[in-house]
Parts: structure tokens; C-alpha cells; sequence
């Protein structure tokens, strides 16, 4: 896996509970962080996009080579939204950037892709802030088996027009920093949008 040169890390640790629901808000928020949704989700909120990043899958995932991030995404004032695995860098505290991992390295080096899904927590806090948009499907990252109510297929791009959002698992290569108790930004850049957007979250 190539690395990039400047800032940005991840979250996650062991072994996952068996179902995912949401986790209220506990502990006090760092410094430097953005808002915080839940105990493990952290939003930035433009005009234009809104942009959540949720880290419960990946605080269980410290010691494996790949960490899932859990990301919603939602269009608010342009046209359309391109979104590919290509328009997101993870950062971490060294200034280390690290591309999207692709499915088939995914697939060959990583065993958790459908016990992730199972953590995955946005659904439920999105529900009613995303009331009045309408859901896109998106599956950046593969599973192994087929899930309910979810597309089998991997998708490569997704288009969000206006007032449309997605919901998706990507994955980064584990950064050398470790998880927990550590902060990471993670910004996204499409075709539409003359500036990146970005989420400064912490792993708990």
C-alpha cells in the first residue's frame, strides 16, 4: 500500500459487540475535534455539504491492517455530489495521508468486512436530521456475503444530486500512530467543490 506525505490517522481496537445501536453522548470531547453527534461520531456542517464520520467499527480494529470508517454524506447546495474511493485521505497526527484501500486488497488481507457493517451506527443518527432528503445507495467497500436490503455489487462512483445522501463503510491502511487516543482528519474532495471538506474526529 503506498503512502502519501502529510497529515492524517485513524481509530479502532478488538473484538465487536453483536449488534450495532447507537451509543449516547459520554466523556468529554477533545480539543481540536469536531462536533460530536454521539460518543463516536463527528459531523461538519456547511451550506453546501454535510459530512459524518463515525468511529465504533474502527476502535475495534487496532491491531488488524486495514481500519473501516463509517461516513455519511449529505448534498445541500450543488447539483451533484461525484463521490469515488479516490475523493477520500485519512490524516494522522505525524502528517502521514493514506488513500482508500481498494476492495481487492480488502478482500485479500482483511476478515471483518461484515462483522463492521454489523457496528455501523449512522442510520440511526441520521434518521431524522436527513428526514426531508432522499437516501443513495453507496457501497464503496465489498462484504462477503449479501446483506439485507443491500446491494451486492461494489459501487466505484456515486452521484449525490442536491438533497440526496449516502452511507457507506471505507477503509484505510492501519496507521503507525495507533487508535486510540488519537486524532485523525479525514477530508473528502470532489469535481463540484472548490474546497475539500473535512471531519476532525478522535478514536475513543
Amino acid at each position: 500500500m503506498r503512502r502519501i506525505a502529510a497529515p492524517l490517522v485513524l481509530l479502532i481496537v478488538g473484538i465487536v459487540p453483536s449488534c450495532a445501536t447507537r451509543q449516547p453522548m459520554t466523556g468529554q470531547q477533545a480539543a481540536d475535534v469536531d462536533r460530536k453527534l454521539s460518543t463516536f461520531a463527528f459531523i461538519e456542517e456547511g451550506t453546501i455539504a454535510t459530512f459524518i464520520v463515525d468511529t465504533r467499527p474502527t476502535r475495534y480494529r487496532e491491531k488488524e491492517k486495514y481500519i473501516p470508517v463509517e461516513i455519511a454524506i449529505a448534498n445541500r447546495g450543488v447539483k451533484r455530489l461525484t463521490l469515488t474511493r479516490e475523493s477520500f485521505t485519512l490524516s494522522d497526527e505525524n502528517g502521514n495521508r493514506f488513500p482508500c484501500a481498494s476492495p481487492k486488497e480488502l478482500l485479500e488481507g482483511y476478515e471483518f468486512l461484515d462483522l463492521d457493517r454489523n457496528l455501523a451506527e449512522l442510520n440511526g443518527i441520521v434518521f431524522n436530521r436527513f428526514a426531508a432528503m432522499t437516501q443513495y445507495p453507496s457501497k464503496l467497500s465489498p462484504t462477503r456475503f449479501d446483506r439485507p436490503g443491500e446491494r451486492t455489487l461494489v459501487t466505484d462512483t456515486v452521484t449525490l444530486p442536491r438533497y440526496g445522501y449516502m452511507l457507506d463503510m471505507i477503509y484505510f491502511p492501519q496507521p503507525s500512530t495507533g487508535l486510540k487516543g488519537h486524532k485523525f482528519e479525514l477530508t473528502m474532495s470532489t469535481p463540484e467543490l472548490t474546497d475539500p471538506v473535512f471531519v476532525k474526529f478522535e478514536v475513543k
